[in-house]
């Protein structure tokens, strides 16, 4: 006879139990080796319970730290404790299925679907993708004018697991973008024509000849009038898929929505995400958000109206090192002399006994890996690949579009990972803030948040390791700045500082340390793990900081949302008068005009006028900005030019980042914004004043140089042309158009050269010559690039940028005085036969 246990069973089970470490505790099945909760697990739940009240809390747990556990334990917590439903949410398919086995291994009742009558008493907590909650046909409902009922119990309970990529996805389903083919971005193009070519007649046109990187905002002021007749062009649309998503998010908040034009879609969206519209997510009395690698702690108020109070205290295990070990090396600060081609065949050689993956910004910079890549991995094949690379861990090198997130490569599925160039933004409406926020802490804190992000691909738990190498002169020089190591997670600044005292080593030897210095970490040197633990063991976090430029945005939106404008200009205008950043304050001016513009439009231009004198960037308003004449720098060429650098520079290490960068900007390609920067920041580097009238105001050339002695050269700049192209009609009328700009401008004492950047010097047979043309073509742009690589050497060595005749002797052994510059880095155009 079996004696019946069961009867003395008078314990609580995990369903009844109610704390998390006492839900744990009554796990009947666990799997072998999770008999106790971790550390940072234990750790963390016991904050998130003291505190659990509060609706909005953020944990912190590095990668690998058990988050999904806790996760879990949280909302079955909540379950216990009676709040209501409770849903577990995750950015993909792919976590999802990870979250369920999870659950299932411990013994934790889940369900994948929202109609579930178990998610609905309570019985199983709801584990599904973010998008389920956050589209505009969400079973939970959607509130406003287009949206429905509920279809479900709302949760009490919400947690959202890798926080930072929801945040993508709610950005995405806040937006509705209307593709070129439709109709409608053709009707809505004319429509705002005037207003497009009132801040810039080049970017019409590049919209319409739909020119690669083309894109522009629709001025806040036109967008508002033209309101009726884009309601009439949408709504057709609004039933109709994948329209039907969007629109009942937006439907209500059209005219507060920003609109943007590129050459592939017009993309509009609200300037934060309306999450309160999803009765689903605003009903929940719980919110609780996991994240690895959220830098810019701000973005959960700004999209997601998260309690800012509460997110600047983040719940927290005591050690913020329990993270997979990296050596973090930038080539370009070790080795700023080496050429990309001898980087490329360090990582080729360790490639060829392991798996590399290479994160790039675009399929363009694919292109440079492609040819010894054993698959380019986009949307299409990312699930494909990344079983390759975990079935075969030495299958060779894997290039990766665009994929900072959602990417998981632990163990020998790769240990040395690539981050080849800065994340760059591909939508409109990021790319047209990412030009109105430059050189701010509020991009680079995005930017750095990004990169964290794809650098935590391939360290999936504190007992893995890689070694990361961050390629690029422009990505090299944004990481030498003190705010972007302020955006970096404790763990990984720590990592970065550690690898600089590994750069101190290896700087100044032959590049192929660094090769050894990678494999010393890839072979597990002992003194190396030992430095690495060590730097890590005492690490701490600290609290979160969310900026008032964070706090003011989210709070003045729900102003505006509820139609209260004049509330949601007196919240910017507090920030306003509370921010030293000048770019950050002018962008706030913008917002605060857009918002005026409902009440007083009028008012709203001057102060437009205000925002793009601080930053000429942003809109250009109404009656325009006035042109403000280039002079020469009042004394020496060599004199200038070491002025500059020791303003931009301190040392000749950072020279040569910096410089560097600049070159690098300097190529052909689509990046046509930044070859025009760095265009202009070249003339000021040599010792000449330059400006970019067109960008500036919306008329003139593209770039404008004062050189010497009433000397200007205007110059229009085609670095996107093709290499087999002749100069087209177009282009030369550019140039001519630019000419009678200066002439118009400037008195007739000053001399202008029409300059033209273009790989050919030929001009076809419609097209007019403007009198002593030169063209920088292919060759004069490589001997200048070369020339301009030699120089930053020289001027990094022994910091001779300090001395000013030494500057100038440079100058002049490189033919980059003004005597000379255009007879060696220009020639004659070529009028067509």
């Amino acid at each position: 006879m079996s004696i019946n246990f069961g009867v003395l069973n008078k314990g609580p089970g995990p369903e009844q139990a109610v704390q998390p470490r006492d839900i744990f505790n009554a796990l009947p099945n666990k799997p072998r080796g999770m008999d106790y909760l971790r550390g940072p697990q234990d750790q963390v739940l016991q904050e998130w319970w003291n505190r659990r009240l509060a609706r909005d809390l953020v944990i912190k747990m590095n990668t690998g730290g058990g988050k999904t556990v806790v996760g879990l334990l949280i909302a079955q917590s909540s379950l216990a404790e009676g709040t209501g439903p409770a849903a577990y949410l995750v950015p993909d398919h792919y976590l999802a299925d990870q979250v369920t086995a999870e659950a299932r291994r411990l013994g934790i009742a889940v369900t994948n679907d929202a109609r579930d009558m178990d998610y609905a008493r309570g019985r199983a907590i709801l584990v599904d993708v973010f998008q389920r909650l956050f589209n505009g046909r969400s079973v939970f409902g959607v509130d406003g004018s287009a949206g429905r009922a509920a279809a479900v119990p709302a949760p009490g309970a919400i947690v959202i697991d890798d926080a930072h990529a929801c945040l993508g996805k709610a950005e995405q389903a806040f937006r509705l973008i209307v593709p070129r083919d439709s109709p409608a971005y053709d009707k809505l193009l004319v429509l705002f024509q005037d207003a497009i070519e009132q801040q810039s007649p080049t970017s019409y046109l590049d919209l319409a000849d739909e020119r690669p990187r083309a894109v522009q905002m629709v001025p806040y002021w036109a967008w508002i009038d033209g309101q009726r007749s884009v309601l009439e062009t949408l709504h057709p649309l609004s039933s109709e898929a994948p329209y039907i998503f969007a629109w009942p998010l937006l439907a209500d908040i059209l005219p507060d929505c920003r609109a943007v034009f590129t050459a592939d879609s017009l993309e509009i969206a609200a300037p934060c995400v309306n999450s309160d519209v999803l009765p689903g997510f605003r009903q929940a009395g719980r919110r609780i958000y996991l994240t690895a690698t959220l830098a810019d702690d701000g973005v959960l108020v700004t999209d997601f109206g998260a309690d800012a109070d509460e997110v600047e205290h983040p719940i927290v295990p005591a050690n913020a090192g329990d993270i997979g070990d990296r050596l973090i090396l930038v080539p370009q600060q070790t080795h700023p002399a080496a050429s990309e081609d001898k980087i490329r065949e360090i990582i080729l050689g360790l490639a060829g006994t392991r798996n590399v993956a290479v994160i790039v910004p675009s399929d363009a910079r694919a292109a440079y890996w492609r040819e010894d890549a054993t698959m380019v991995l986009n949307k299409d094949n990312l699930a494909a690949g990344v079983e390759a690379m975990r079935a075969d861990p030495a299958s060779g090198l894997y290039v990766l579009v665009n994929r900072y997130d959602g990417v998981d490569l632990p163990g020998d599925a790769c240990h040395v990972l690539v981050i080849d160039g800065l994340p760059e933004a591909l939508g409109g409406i990021e790319r047209a803030e990412a030009a109105y926020l430059s050189g701010t802490r509020v991009l680079t804190a995005r930017q750095v948040q990004r990169l964290e992000q794809g650098m935590g691909r391939a360290t999936r738990s504190n007992e893995d390791y890689c070694v990361v190498f961050l390629l690029g002169a422009r990505l090299a020089e944004r990481l030498h700045g003190r705010a972007a190591r302020a955006a970096f997670s404790p763990a990984t600044r720590a990592q970065i500082e550690l690898s600089e005292d590994v750069e101190d080593l290896i700087g100044g030897t032959d590049i192929g340390t660094l090769r050894q210095a990678a494999q010393q970490c890839l072979d597990r040197d002992p003194n190396w793990l030992a430095a690495s633990r060590g730097r890590l063991a005492t690490l701490r976090y600290g609290d979160a900081i969310v900026t008032t430029f964070a706090r003011a945005t989210r709070a003045a939106f729900g102003h505006a949302a509820a139609k209260d404008y004049r509330a949601a200009v007196a919240e910017l205008q507090e920030a306003v008068n509370g921010t030293s950043d000048l770019a950050v304050s002018a962008y706030l001016r913008q917002q605060l005009a857009a918002y005026q513009n409902h009440f007083d439009p009028a008012g709203a231009q001057q102060t437009q006028k205000s925002a793009n004198a601080a930053n000429r960037n942003l809109l250009r308003p109404l009656e325009g900005v006035r042109y403000e004449k280039l002079s020469a720098p009042a004394y020496a060429q060599g004199a200038a030019a070491a002025a500059h650098l020791q303003r931009a520079c301190g040392s000749g290490n950072e020279l040569l980042i910096k410089l560097n960068a600049l070159i690098g900007d300097l190529d052909w390609g689509p990046r046509t914004r930044a070859f025009e920067q760095a265009w202009a920041d070249l003339a000021r580097v040599i010792g000449f004043a330059s400006q970019q009238p067109e960008h500036e105001t919306g008329r003139g050339p593209d770039g404008l140089w004062a050189v010497a002695g009433g000397t200007f050269y205007v110059i229009e700049a085609k670095s996107s042309a093709k290499n087999d192209h002749p100069v087209y009609k177009s282009s030369a009328r550019q140039l001519s158009n630019a000419m009678d700009w200066f002439t118009a401008e400037y008195t007739t004492v000053a001399t202008a050269m029409p300059v033209l950047i273009h790989p050919r010097a030929q001009f076809e047979r419609q097209a007019a010559v403007p009198h002593g043309c030169r063209v920088v073509t292919t060759q004069k742009l490589t001997r200048l690039r070369d020339a301009f690589r030699k120089l930053a050497t020289e001027l990094a060595a022994d910091d001779a940028f300090r001395d000013p005749v030494r500057v100038g002797k440079l100058l002049t052994s490189h033919h980059l005085t003004a005597d000379a510059f255009l007879n060696a880095y220009t020639q004659r155009a070529i009028p067509a036969q």
